[in-house]
């Protein structure tokens, strides 16, 4: 059973109101978010492009919270470079982004920075079975990346629960596991009770600008309440 400690609710500021964003970090922190998603898109591995090492540097300075830095990008190696020198404590890269994903570990753990990989809707979980170990978390994501607002996808939660059976049954550490996209507050705990502790959310957040009720809701789900 994950304890309650071990929880991160993930605010993926892509879909946060750029015009009021100081104002929306400083709100994620108060009201229990416990990490900022910070998602990299390059309009090749991803159609869409969003923001780059430039935008985190420039709102740093308003971030009291741990980044993990979601790269859904090619050729990944350029932008560890880049991120490593803004103080993120996580960089996230995709398992199909990269042939030599053992090359990219290394990379970033050279860093001391943690390690995540990404897995989209079609990759089989078994897939990065072979260097799990050497990881910090995996990011599965429940929908098809690049976009915000798209329906959740309910073979993530099989997955999740594939991949925590093969950490607790082989793994004698702790893996984080992440659950990205259409994450609400009507899945939530069904990705929780299969195994997932990182839970990201955009729209679900941000979608009113009531962040305050938002983040509330989505604990209560977690905790059993309606």
């Amino acid at each position: 059973m994950i304890q309650p400690d071990k929880y991160i609710l993930s605010a993926s500021i892509l879909a946060a109101d750029f015009s009021n964003l100081s104002n929306n970090i400083k709100d994620l922190k108060k009201f229990g978010c416990k990490e900022i998603h910070y998602d990299v898109m390059d309009g090749e591995f991803v159609e869409e492009i969003s923001m780059g090492p430039i935008i985190l540097n420039s709102i740093k300075k308003h971030i009291d919270l741990p980044v993990d830095v979601h790269l859904m990008v090619k050729n990944p190696e350029k932008n560890v470079e880049q991120f490593s020198k803004l103080n993120v404590e996580v960089i996230t890269f995709h398992y199909e982004s990269t042939n030599d994903h053992k090359s990219i570990i290394e990379l970033i753990k050279s860093k001391n920075i943690k390690v995540g990989v990404a897995i989209n809707p079609s990759t089989n979980v078994e897939k990065i079975f072979d260097y799990i170990e050497s990881i910090d978390r995996v990011l599965v994501m429940c929908v098809n990346p690049g976009f915000s607002g798209q329906k959740f996808h309910d073979e993530s939660l099989i997955k999740v629960s594939k991949i925590r059976n093969f950490i607790d049954n082989n793994l004698s550490s702790f893996i984080d596991i992440g659950v990205d996209g259409g994450v609400n507050k009507l899945n939530i705990q069904d990705c929780l009770n299969a195994g997932a502790n990182i839970f990201v959310s955009g729209s679900s957040i941000f979608w009113n600008g009531d962040v305050k009720s938002n983040i509330m809701s989505l604990q209560k789900s977690l905790e059993g309440k309606k």
